[in-house]
């Protein structure tokens, strides 16, 4: 009489697992497993749930994903007994070694992320800081130099109030001395009448 076999959903309903939990475990340990396919759904033999739980319980533990792997394998507690392979239509196959990331690697990776992000920033911040000196640098020259040409453009306008000035008095002196005088007293000489 051959042996009933699970799907994922009567392994979670036998550990009291959610369904998602029970395919996460077996996602991350598939090398424990064994299984066969009838179009998308996956049987597992009975001694699954057994696994399931050690799994549970271990990684209860704080144990890395290997270690647990290792005890499982290693046979410390006993497991339901394993079936021979031929009895399995179909033995999960685990990931090729590139595809399963270390934990260790990963945080190694995260962390050389982390720092040279860090390095960035505060290279983006110097930069930054320059750029905001060189401006008000240039601020401060602008500012010098306006200074300037505002003296110089009031110096200009007494000078020229000066020219002015110095050109009437010019006028003045270079005109006959009778219109000269008629100006000065304010009266007008008749163009029509002779003296």
């Amino acid at each position: 009489m051959s042996e009933k076999e699970l799907k994922i959903g009567d392994i979670a309903h036998l550990t009291g697992l959610s369904e998602r939990d029970v395919r996460i475990l077996i996602q991350t340990y598939d090398s424990l497993f064994t299984y066969r396919t009838i179009g998308p759904v996956r049987l597992f033999p009975q001694k699954t749930v057994g696994i399931v739980r050690e799994l549970v319980e271990l990684s209860g533990k704080g144990l890395t994903p290997e270690e647990v792997t290792t005890e499982v394998k290693s046979g410390r507690r006993p497991a339901a007994p394993e079936e021979p392979a031929v009895a399995v239509d179909r033995v999960g196959v685990p990931l090729p070694p590139e595809v399963v990331l270390d934990l260790r690697v990963m945080q190694e990776t995260l962390a050389r992320q982390e720092r040279r992000i860090a390095q960035m920033t505060a290279e983006l911040e110097r930069i930054e800081e320059q750029r905001r000196e060189e401006t008000d640098r240039w601020r401060e020259t602008i500012d010098c130099l306006q200074e300037r040409l505002d003296n110089q453009q009031r110096k200009l306008a007494i000078v020229a109030e000066w020219v002015d000035y110095f050109d009437r008095q010019m006028d003045e002196v270079s005109r006959p001395v009778l219109d000269r005088v008629r100006r000065a007293f304010g009266t007008k000489q008749d163009p029509g009448r002779s003296g």
